[in-house]
């Protein structure tokens, strides 16, 4: 319906924004965690011989928080992108006009949200792998290639499914809502409004593309990090 509407680049509006923020944003996120496994020794296998879900689950929420410093920005660059409707401009000035128009303070609109969605993700997704990971590795404790994508985009598609909700609560506070509409505000009265006015079923909007999207996104992600481990211990 969008191509047909407004063509295959409308599938593209966003990109600049993803394409700045996804690399520093995965870089935090994963060093965050490998930071915080080795500060709560989650990996010394005489204190935990069989891992501890626990501290892998803080570890992973801990790196979340630490990310939205990038995400948030990102997120809603890219959801404005997204939106736009107005003269066709080129990806890279609509940008520049958003950056311009928000300013810094406007850039992180809707920390508080992505900070609630980015850290129960981040719970979920790292423990699981851990779970899993522990399962798939071999006698000097090291995953293959086809293990690691395997165990992490099992963990991104409970991650990314069980998270929607707070993706869809996130989007809502970020996005630029039409005119007559009153913005939505605040993270409780947000969830409120949708169910008054659409239902509960309205918070798993998107439940299949976000599921999609971010399984195969995190599965390449922790493959490329554990194989390059394997190559350069």
């Amino acid at each position: 319906k969008i191509s047909k509407a407004e063509g295959i680049g409308a599938l593209y509006r966003g990109l600049p924004a993803n394409v700045i923020g996804i690399m520093p944003e995965k870089t935090i996120k994963l060093a965050g965690n490998d930071f915080f496994r080795n500060y709560f020794q989650v990996d010394n296998h005489e204190i935990y011989p069989n891992g501890n879900i626990g501290l892998e689950g803080l570890s992973g929420g801990l790196a979340g928080a630490c990310q939205i410093v990038i995400t948030t920005p990102m997120e809603i660059t890219k959801i404005r992108m997204q939106m736009y409707s107005g003269e066709p401009i080129s990806q890279v000035q609509l940008l520049k006009n958003l950056v311009a128009e928000m300013g810094v303070a406007g850039m992180y609109q809707g920390t508080v949200s992505t900070f609630m969605r980015d850290v129960p993700f981040s719970i979920v997704y790292f423990s699981l792998y851990g779970i899993l990971r522990r399962k798939l590795v071999d006698e000097e404790g090291k995953i293959s290639s086809v293990g690691a994508l395997g165990a992490s985009t099992g963990a991104g598609i409970v991650a990314a499914s069980s998270s929607t909700p707070l993706d869809v609560i996130k989007t809502r506070l970020q996005a630029a809502v039409p005119a007559g509409v009153a913005p939505y505000k605040g993270w409780i009265p947000t969830v409120n409004r949708i169910i008054a006015e659409e239902g509960a079923g309205a918070l798993w909007k998107g439940v299949g593309p976000r599921t999609i999207i971010i399984s195969p996104l995190f599965g390449i992600a922790l493959m490329v990090k554990e194989t390059l481990a394997r190559w350069f211990p």
